[in-house]
Parts: structure tokens; sequence; C-alpha cells
């Protein structure tokens, strides 16, 4: 039967089908979702609330641990980093030279302007103080959030 009613309807090309299959995923997504709400009993309402609720609660706590994760990640990589090239080798051909002492006292003198070969040294440690920065200011908000709720606690309406 449908081959009937689609046989007076011209033949798409793939970008029609593809549209016209996204205009029926749409449909079907306002139609699911707009049913959805309006067949939803208390005992729905009260899992959603409590659902959105955990979340909103819970997503900050998660999102400081996982900075927590990604700094602590970070400095043991650039331990790691440092490990390695402490176990280079003890002569190398610049201390044969005398020259090494030079490049030391060199290297103390000029504190990285990123032209040079520890340029990813530097982006580690600034990415680990903005984590750092960001946690601070994190802390901050909830202490002023905090604090404005004690205020309120003793305020009458």
């Amino acid at each position: 039967m449908s081959q009937q009613t689609d046989a007076g309807k011209p033949e798409l090309n793939a970008l029609g089908k593809l549209v016209a299959r996204f205009a029926e995923y749409g449909h079907n997504a306002t139609n699911n979702l707009s049913s959805s709400f309006s067949s939803m009993t208390t005992q729905g309402w009260i899992r959603l609330i409590v659902i959105v609720g955990g979340y909103m609660l819970l997503r900050p706590h998660l999102m400081k641990f996982a900075t927590k994760g990604a700094v602590k990640k970070m400095e043991e990589e650039d331990a790691k980093s440092r490990e390695q090239d402490a176990a280079q080798a003890e002569i190398s051909p610049n201390e044969f030279r005398g020259i090494k002492e030079k490049l030391m006292v060199h290297a103390e003198e000029d504190e990285g302007d990123g032209t040079g070969a520890d340029w990813g040294q530097k982006a580690r440690v600034r990415q680990r103080q903005m984590l750092k920065d960001l946690l601070e200011e994190e802390e901050r908000r909830r202490a002023a959030e905090n604090e404005d709720a004690d205020i309120q606690e003793f305020l009458e309406d």
C-alpha cells in the first residue's frame, strides 16, 4: 500500500533522503518528548527532580576531583621527565670540552622565553598554575556563596 502512495512522489537524491530522515527524527523526538512530559506521574516528576538535583549537587565535586587528578597526573609526568633528564650520560660532549658549566650558568640567568628545548616544561607549568588558579577561584566562589547563605539565615522577611 505504501508503494502506491509513494508512486506519485518523485525520487529523492541522497541529500534529499538525508534531510527527510533528519526531519523524521526531529518530528519523532518532539512527539516523544512532549508525550513523555504530558503523561508523567507524580513519581516520575519526583524521580526527575532528584536526578537533576543530584547532578547539580555532585557535578562541582566531581569536577574538582577530576581537576585534582589531572594536576596530579601532570606533576607525575613532570617528575618522570625530570628523572629522564637526570638519567642522561654522566659525561656529555659539552662537559668533556668544559662548556657544560657555562651552559648551566647561562640557563639559570635566562629564565626562559619559551624558545628553548624545554618549552614543553614551561607549558606544563603554566597549565598547572592555571588549574590551581581555577581551583582557588572555585573555592573562593563557594566560600562567598556559603557566607551569603549564612547572612540570609539571620535576615528577616
